[in-house]
């Protein structure tokens, strides 16, 4: 067992009366629960994973033993001491950053205590009870780091390597986890039109995502992908949905677009009941991805993200003018905005009626049906070069009537915090 030093830790008994809060009954201050380092001379701030992954109810992070280079490892932490369990950087290319980007933790998927990793044209599969190498391989192709499973089997996609140098045009890929085996399997029906205009010439197509949904006995492939548009720096994006195992499609290329022609098609698909959500430049767009009918659509005034889908409909959104949205996700209808909140990263965290949330470099709260502003609270090397909270903020709920678990991260240090419920 690999053990971080310098863990600060307190117990229950301590931590009474370990907050300081404002006139107005914002906390301000707030004592961890414990934090570590994320860097073995805790001198230079290190990067870190984007995104909330639990693995076997631990939290998937990473660790630089020099934070002035890219060789960091994966981290397995202890939930309640921020210990290490193992770390692992047994990469290919020695020079390689191991990297999890904000994908709704879809950069890794975990079978049993197997964990498929992957990163580029390299994929690994790691022993979680271990952190050792199950096997770790150089694809035949070159992926975004994003694949889903059904079981033993998992999903993702890329261009072929023998194409990668001239030609973009995605496929998608089944392997397994046990063993590591690939097989290419489909490509979407690109309609190549305007393959050669603009920078990208030979741009045939992109899958964004791949979703594979289980009905009955067979297994569907829920597609989303874009090609380039007939003017310069255009792209069309689309929807299909695959029967995988008859082998057949149920719909294909029902357009993704809203009020708009072109776009750009941002992040993973959100899945609700039998509504998928979708992200097309401004557009926030709902569609039934049974029948890839369009339910609704949300126009914002710049880019927009999806900050998560929780209890009662409220679906929270942001946009790069620095406000958060709350509409309704059956209907797209606004229930609340708040501008004026600069998000450090789109990552967030639910529970118990409170949105968890980094804005301008602080660790926020509020309550999601009223916005009421329950925490506000600045790291404690706020003014150092990455030092606030920037990376992430995820949460496990409470066991046994006790108080639920935020954690957050900034360059130098890794946070537990209790949750307010």
């Amino acid at each position: 067992m690999v053990t971080l030093i310098g863990v600060t830790m307190t117990s229950c008994k301590e931590r009474i009366n370990l907050e300081k809060v404002d006139e107005n009954g914002v906390v301000f201050q707030k004592k961890p629960i414990w934090k570590v380092p994320t860097s073995s001379d805790g001198i230079n701030p290190a990067n870190g994973v984007i995104g909330n992954i639990f693995i076997q109810n631990a939290l998937l992070s990473t660790f630089n033993e020099n934070s002035a280079s890219l060789a960091n490892h994966l981290c397995l932490q202890n939930t309640e001491t921020g210990e290490c369990k193992w770390r692992w950087r047994d990469v290919i290319r020695p020079t390689e950053e191991i990297m999890l980007h904000n994908y709704q933790g879809h950069e890794v998927y975990q079978y049993q205590n197997l964990l498929l990793y992957q990163y580029g044209p390299r994929n690994y599969c790691i022993n979680v009870e271990t952190g050792t190498t199950v096997w770790k391989k150089t694809t035949g192709y070159s992926g975004v780091g994003l694949c889903y499973g059904l079981g033993a089997q998992y999903f993702t996609f890329g261009t072929p390597i023998e194409l990668y140098k001239g030609i973009w045009e995605q496929f998608i890929y089944r392997g397994d986890v046990l063993t590591g085996k690939e097989e290419k399997i489909l490509m979407p029906n690109y309609s190549r039109k305007h393959v050669g205009l603009g920078i990208t010439p030979f741009h045939v197509g992109s899958i964004n995502d791949v979703r594979p949904v289980v009905e009955g006995k067979d297994t569907l492939l829920l597609i989303t992908y874009t090609e380039l548009g007939s003017e310069r720096n255009e792209y069309e994006a689309y929807l299909s949905l695959y029967n995988l195992t008859q082998q057949k499609w149920l719909y294909d290329r029902k357009s993704l677009w809203g009020g708009r022609k072109v776009g750009v098609l941002n992040g993973a698909v959100r899945l609700r009941g039998d509504k998928m959500y979708t992200i097309t430049s401004n557009e926030v767009v709902c569609h039934n991805w049974r029948t890839g009918d369009r339910v609704w659509i949300k126009v914002l005034p710049s880019f927009a993200e999806i900050q998560g889908i929780f209890e009662d409909r409220y679906m929270v959104l942001y946009d790069s003018m620095s406000t958060l949205y709350c509409v309704d996700a059956d209907t797209g209808e606004q229930i609340w905005k708040l501008p004026n909140e600069t998000l450090s990263y789109t990552s967030s965290y639910y529970a118990g009626g409170i949105l968890y949330y980094l804005s301008k470099g602080r660790l926020r709260a509020r309550e999601l049906k009223t916005t009421k502003l329950l925490w506000d609270i600045p790291s404690d090397t706020d003014g150092k070069l990455d030092g606030h909270f920037w990376v992430f903020v995820t949460g496990l709920p409470g066991k046994d009537g006790e108080k639920g678990r935020i954690f957050t991260r900034t360059g130098y240090h890794t946070y537990c915090f209790e949750a307010i419920k």
